[in-house]
């Protein structure tokens, strides 16, 4: 799905891939993720001579990621900022109520539910909403027959993620996310926070716990927030870096 969306280069010795990086473009935008160097092999410079391959071939996009702790040092060195922390979540959904606010998507609210992110984070990522699409499943809440908000759902490795989140209020990603656990009680689920998300106790309180904090970074030509009567409550994995 990565590459489908973007590139990626690897780093190979004796026939064996040793170092993985991904990234893909969104307009001005480049998010960079998978970055990983063999165990065996790390401190040789791996890692940053596969960043600074991305760099260069970003050119004078603004650059954004989600460092891991091993990661931040390197990110620091080449250039990159803290944005915020980024809270992971996972856990077994055992029992959540479906307020009742949320319903499925339909082919019909594609186009509004692309253009929903594009105004709470101010870049066109309709490739990814696509994406996304093709391979999971979405929820909506409407306003007066509008869509107002969404949640897509993906299943990832031995379970699912729900992510992106996008709407009007925490309530309304809290609607969002009950109505894709209510469909898929004993799922193991991960969910990636924006840190002023206001989901978190509540994520803990229903057995979606947090065990990680990663940070979101970016480097380059700064696009400025604009004011949007939607945010992102939730990521689309850190893979797909920030927001």
């Amino acid at each position: 799905m990565l590459l489908g969306l973007g590139c990626g280069y690897v780093a190979i010795m004796n026939n064996h891939v040793v170092g993985t990086m991904c990234m893909t473009c969104f307009g001005e935008v480049a998010t960079i993720g998978l970055l990983v160097v063999d165990e065996k092999m790390r401190g040789q410079g791996l890692g940053s001579h596969l960043m600074k391959l991305a760099l260069e071939k970003a050119g004078r996009r603004e650059c954004r990621l989600i460092a891991t702790p091993d990661g931040e040092i390197l990110y620091r060195k080449l250039g990159f900022d803290q944005l915020e922390v980024v809270p992971t979540h996972v856990g077994i959904v055992e029992g959540e109520e479906d307020p009742g606010r949320a319903e499925w998507a339909t082919r019909h609210d594609f186009d509004q539910i692309a253009e929903i992110d594009r105004s709470a984070t101010g870049i066109d990522r309709r490739n990814l909403i696509s994406s996304l699409w093709k391979r999971g499943v979405f929820a909506v809440i409407r306003h007066a027959g509008k869509v107002a908000g969404y949640a897509a759902m993906l299943r990832y490795g031995r379970g699912e993620v729900a992510g992106p989140v996008v709407g009007g209020s925490t309530e309304e990603a809290r609607c969002l996310l009950s109505f894709l656990f209510s469909h898929r009680m004993g799922a193991f689920f991960r969910v990636d926070l924006r840190h002023q998300s206001g989901l978190g106790d509540w994520l803990n309180s229903i057995g979606i716990t947090e065990v990680e904090n990663s940070k979101a970074m970016r480097r380059g030509n700064i696009q400025r927030d604009i004011e949007s009567p939607f945010r992102t409550y939730v990521l689309a994995t850190m893979q797909f870096g920030f927001p």
